[in-house]
């Protein structure tokens, strides 16, 4: 009886914790797609992404509508998995950068999840530009170079 009570008490405080939290605990599932890289900068080239995700997230950003993309920028042997979501109801639009590191060394591991906040700076015919955490951060509208999506 008091060990149930005692998991009880940890699984409710647990959840507490969790619910209280102001970071999400993991990356959302992206409205639009995934894309991918091996620099996330204000000068990106994408290697590829899913049919139809860069439109979908463009399109959204010009029109401040709600959407999200996953970006991973990739390395050897570790990375970083990014979602922007654009949400729709403020001026100017808000939009958020979610993002959680990852490495395959070890036997994989995974960083907490931290979260920016983000202004959309431009949204042209070459991408959506965002300053995110004072870095600026370039959405293309187009895959540079074509190759096959992360593991």
């Amino acid at each position: 009886m008091i060990v149930c009570t005692v998991i009880a008490a940890a699984a409710c405080g647990a959840k507490a914790v969790r619910h209280n939290s102001h970071h999400p605990v993991t990356l959302q599932h992206p409205s639009c797609g995934s894309a991918w890289t091996f620099l996330l900068t204000g000068h990106t080239q994408l290697l590829g992404a899913d049919h139809g995700a860069l439109s979908c997230f463009i399109v959204a950003a010009r029109e401040c509508r709600s959407a999200s993309l996953s970006v991973t920028e990739m390395g050897v042997d570790t990375g970083t998995h990014f979602v922007f979501r654009i949400e729709p109801g403020t001026t100017p639009c808000q939009v958020t950068e979610d993002s959680r590191s990852y490495s395959a060394n070890g036997g994989g591991s995974q960083g907490p999840v931290s979260t920016v906040s983000c202004h959309r700076t431009a949204v042209t015919r070459t991408g959506t530009m965002l300053s995110c955490g004072g870095r600026e951060v370039l959405i293309p509208a187009k895959v540079s170079a074509p190759s096959s999506p992360p593991a």
